[in-house]
């Protein structure tokens, strides 16, 4: 296997937690006294410290948090031009949870944002952020003047951490990481880039006439697999959930391959040719690159199945013959053969164990 990337995926720079408690400080609170009652591990003002120091994404989502509800303003920080009320976001999504696909979803969010704004006397943005170019991409722009050009001192940093909010919200939507082909700035590249790539994944072109991703138009099409109740969870982490990389941002190619795959195993497997198609490769190309990982195609559709498998078999509500109905097999028999190759033991001898070994890890009545 390869080595993981050196990155950590769950921090933020310093430089934001910062940014958060000058906004505080602004509007007359004492950053000082707030980081106190945060009982933070480090001082964000800490004058030998690097602004591009990472500090743990948690922390940061408690000065967030806290300067929010302080403010009643749920702009990210980025001190608009007017503060967003608090619940804005909230009726956002609940307008949007329904839609059939992300890309459904993102025009009725830009609706819903341009209504907004209209009736804070700001004028009006375009409510068709999407473009199909017709070579298997799309464009989606970001109407940066509800967001951004308001303030135009605001500095790349701050679109780019907007951006990736974005990206990680519609990955949320459609249960999918979103790979982006490239992303375009308006603004001038810094001196060091490689932190604009690595928390957008891809190249990252500057000087340009819009802010926008570039990505497979696929995704557009993918359809939202939340409901308002899952919904409800996640605004309850917001926005942890949107300031940090998770496992669903795993580039690797078996974690690209798997999120294809998606949970549904009762479904024919993508062929190989169907698969290297979705990942913008040639066949030969997804036959090599598996080989540098010890595996094949046939072997990763079995590895992956028996991860399944043992996930459902953990649950006994499931009767064994379901299991092989949602691991997509004809015959419960040809699970039986399957799973024992596997793993060495049948279905039922699994779960037997499984048992056995709960029975022996509980506490002695007395």
């Amino acid at each position: 296997m390869r080595p993981k990337s050196a990155h950590r995926n769950d921090y933020v720079p310093l430089k934001y937690a910062r940014t958060m408690l000058s906004v505080a400080e602004a509007q007359g609170y004492d950053p000082k006294t707030l980081i106190k009652s945060l009982n933070l591990p480090q001082d964000p003002f800490d004058p030998n410290a690097d602004p591009e120091t990472p500090i743990d994404a948690h922390y940061y989502t408690l000065i967030y948090g806290r300067v929010m509800w302080l403010l009643q303003d749920e702009s990210f920080g980025l001190n608009l031009q007017q503060p967003t009320p608090t619940g804005t976001f909230r009726m956002m999504c609940m307008c949007i949870i329904h839609c059939t696909t992300l890309e459904n979803a993102l025009r009725r969010a830009a609706e819903f944002m341009g209504f907004c704004r209209s009736i804070t006397g700001l004028s009006p943005v375009s409510t068709k952020p999407i473009k199909r170019t017709g070579n298997g991409r799309a464009t989606y722009t970001f109407n940066t003047t509800y967001l951004l050009e308001d303030h135009p001192s605001l500095d790349t940093d701050t679109v780019v951490h907007c951006m990736a909010i974005w990206r990680r919200f519609c990955s949320w939507l459609i249960g999918r990481h979103i790979q982006l082909h490239e992303v375009r700035l308006k603004g001038s590249e810094p001196e060091d880039p490689s932190y604009y790539e690595h928390i957008l994944g891809c190249e990252v072109y500057y000087d340009q006439l819009e802010n926008a991703f570039v990505l497979p138009e696929h995704y557009l099409d993918c359809p939202l697999v939340h409901t308002e109740d899952s919904l409800r969870a996640f605004l309850r982490n917001a926005p942890y959930y949107l300031m940090v990389s998770t496992d669903d941002e795993d580039t690797s190619l078996l974690a690209q391959m798997k999120r294809i795959v998606g949970n549904d195993l009762s479904r024919d497997f993508p062929s190989v040719v169907a698969m290297a198609e979705q990942l913008n490769m040639s066949v030969r190309t997804l036959r090599r690159r598996l080989k540098d990982y010890d595996t094949t195609y046939q072997e990763f559709k079995d590895n992956l199945r028996k991860e399944h498998a043992i996930r459902w078999l953990n649950q006994p509500e499931l009767k064994i013959n379901a299991v092989s109905a949602l691991l997509g097999f004809d015959e419960p028999s040809a699970f039986h053969r399957s799973f024992k190759k596997w793993t060495g033991m049948t279905p039922g001898e699994y779960r037997a164990s499984r048992k056995k070994q709960g029975k022996s890890a509980a506490p002695e009545e007395s």
